[in-house]
C-alpha cells in the first residue's frame, strides 16, 4: 500500500521518507577476512568509511553551451575552483556532449583541441575521471538548430544522416571505455527528428550506440514531470531497431515553486510510482534546477517554458502563485526535499542538477547551486550535509569471529586494517565481500 496518500503534514513526510530512506537505500552487511588457507582470521576493531555512494548525485559542468571551453574544459584559477566545487559535492558528471559542440564544423572535432569557441572537450572527461566520476553523455543528438551544427543546413538529407552516423559512431567508439550512461537523443518530442536537412527515427540513433558498445546503458531523456506519455515513443522506437531503453530520463526546471507545498511532493511520488508500474524501467531524474530569486520573466512566461509547474505540481495558477518569492532560503528548503523525495524512492536512481553557477544557466536565471562570486549557497550547503553527512556511513566495528557485520548506504567503502586500506563495492544486489589479507 502506499502510505503516502494518509500524510497530512510536511513532518510526517519527512519521516516517511527516512523510513524509505533507510528501507532503500542501506542494507545490512558482511566482510569475511580471509587469510592464505581460507580460514576465517581474527582481525579486531577496524574503521569502515564509504567513500562513494550507488546512487548517482550528478551534475553537468557544461550545462550552458558557452561553458564547453570556458570553465568546463578550461585550466585557469576560476576552472581549478569550479572543479573543486564540484568534486566536493556530486559523485557523477553529465556532459553535455551536444553535436555543435563536438563537431562544429563539418569534420573538425573538438575532442582534443579547441574549435570556434569550443573544447577540448576531453578536459572534461579528465577531470570527471581524477574525481571518480560516473560518466554520462547527454545529447548525442539534440534535435534544435542552435545546438546542431550549421552545416546540417547546407547538405542534402542522405549527407545528413551519414554525417549523423558518423558523429554517433565516432563519440561512441573514442568514449565507450569513459561513459556509463548514454542520452542517445535529447528531447524526442515530434515523431520524426528534424534538424537542417536531417530527418531521423530516434530509434536509429539508439541502434548506432550499441552497435559501436553492446553494454551501453541507454537513457531516453526529456520527459518533463508531468508527461508520462512521452517515454512511450521512445521506449518503441529504441525496440524497434533492437535497442531497448534502460532508464528513463526525467527534466525539471522549476522556475516558480511551492517549497512547502505538502501536495506538489506527493504528486511526484506518485509519478515516479506511476512510471515505474506503466513501463517497469529504472527512473533518473537527470536534470533538475530550481531559482534562488525570483526570474525576471513574468509567471505566466514561466509556465510556457516549463510545463512542470502545471497540474499542481508546483505552484497553481491564482495571484498568490505570481506573488511567490524565489530565495536562497526557499531554494534549500525546496532542493533538500526534491533530493530527499528522490533517494527515497526504490525506483529512482539519480538526481542530477543542471547548473551549479548562477552566471552560466542554460535558462538564464539564478538557479545555480554557487553565486556569481564562487561562493556555495545555502542549498549547496545542504545538500553537502546530506550526502556527506547525514546519509554517509562512518564507523568503528567489532570484527567477530573473522566476520564484520554493519549497516550501512549502499556504496563504495574504505576499511582499515592495522593501517592497511581496502576497498569494497557493497550494493543491494551484493551485500557481501572478501577481504584476503595475505
Amino acid at each position: 500500500m502506499n502510505h503516502i496518500e494518509n500524510i497530512a503534514s510536511l513532518a510526517e513526510l519527512d519521516n516517511f521518507l527516512d523510513a524509505q530512506i533507510e528501507q532503500n537505500r542501506k542494507g545490512d552487511f558482511e566482510v569475511l577476512f580471509l587469510d592464505q588457507l581460507g580460514e576465517l582470521s581474527n582481525v579486531s576493531k577496524i574503521s569502515v568509511e564509504q567513500t562513494d555512494h550507488d546512487f548517482t548525485f550528478g551534475i553537468c559542468p557544461n550545462g550552458h553551451i558557452s561553458m564547453t571551453n570556458a570553465l568546463a574544459c578550461g585550466v585557469s584559477n576560476e576552472a581549478e575552483l569550479y572543479w573543486k566545487l564540484i568534486g566536493e559535492l556530486f559523485n557523477a558528471t553529465t556532459l553535455w556532449f551536444g553535436w555543435r559542440v563536438l563537431e562544429p564544423l563539418e569534420g573538425q572535432w573538438t575532442y582534443k583541441k579547441e574549435v570556434n569557441g569550443y573544447g577540448p572537450m576531453e578536459n572534461m572527461i579528465k577531470r570527471a575521471k581524477e574525481l571518480n566520476h560516473k560518466i554520462t553523455a547527454h545529447a548525442v543528438l539534440y534535435p534544435r538548430n542552435d545546438v546542431s551544427p550549421d552545416f546540417l543546413h547546407h547538405c542534402t538529407p542522405e549527407e545528413a544522416l551519414k554525417f549523423l552516423e558518423r558523429h554517433t559512431k565516432k563519440l561512441v567508439e573514442a568514449y565507450k571505455d569513459d561513459i556509463d550512461f548514454w542520452h542517445p537523443v535529447n528531447e524526442a518530442y515530434a515523431g520524426i527528428q528534424e534538424v537542417g536537412a536531417l530527418k531521423v527515427n530516434e530509434g536509429l540513433v539508439y541502434k548506432w550506440v550499441r552497435d559501436v558498445e553492446p553494454s551501453a546503458q541507454l537513457v531516453d531523456n526529456g520527459g518533463y514531470t508531468i508527461h508520462p506519455e512521452f517515454y512511450e515513443k521512445g521506449i518503441k522506437n529504441a525496440h524497434l531497431y533492437g535497442a531497448d531503453v534502460d532508464y528513463l530520463g526525467i527534466r525539471g526546471y522549476f522556475e516558480y515553486y511551492n517549497a512547502e507545498s505538502l501536495l506538489f511532493y506527493k504528486k511526484l511520488w506518485n509519478h515516479f510510482d506511476h512510471l515505474t508500474s506503466l513501463y517497469g524501467k529504472k527512473i533518473k531524474f537527470t536534470e533538475i534546477g530550481a531559482c534562488s530569486k525570483n526570474p525576471s520573466r513574468s509567471y505566466d512566461e514561466c509556465m510556457t517554458d516549463d510545463p512542470t509547474v502545471d497540474m499542481g505540481l508546483g505552484l497553481a495558477k491564482t495571484d498568490a502563485a505570481v506573488d511567490a518569492m524565489m530565495t536562497e532560503e526557499t531554494q534549500a528548503i525546496f532542493l533538500e526535499k526534491m533530493y530527499k523525495l528522490m533517494f527515497a524512492h526504490s525506483n529512482v536512481y539519480e538526481c542530477s542538477y543542471w547548473d551549479l553557477l548562477d552566471n552560466y544557466t542554460w535558462n538564464q536565471v539564478d538557479g545555480g547551486l554557487v553565486r556569481k562570486d564562487f561562493s556555495p549557497k545555502p542549498a549547496y550547503r545542504k545538500l553537502q550535509e546530506l550526502i556527506h553527512k547525514t546519509w554517509h556511513t562512518k564507523e568503528e566495528v567489532e570484527v567477530i569471529d573473522g566476520v564484520l557485520r554493519f549497516r550501512g548506504f549502499y556504496g563504495i567503502y574504505k576499511l582499515n586494517i592495522n593501517g592497511k586500506e581496502y576497498s569494497v563495492s557493497l550494493t543491494k544486489g551484493n551485500n557481501k565481500a572478501v577481504i584476503a589479507l595475505v
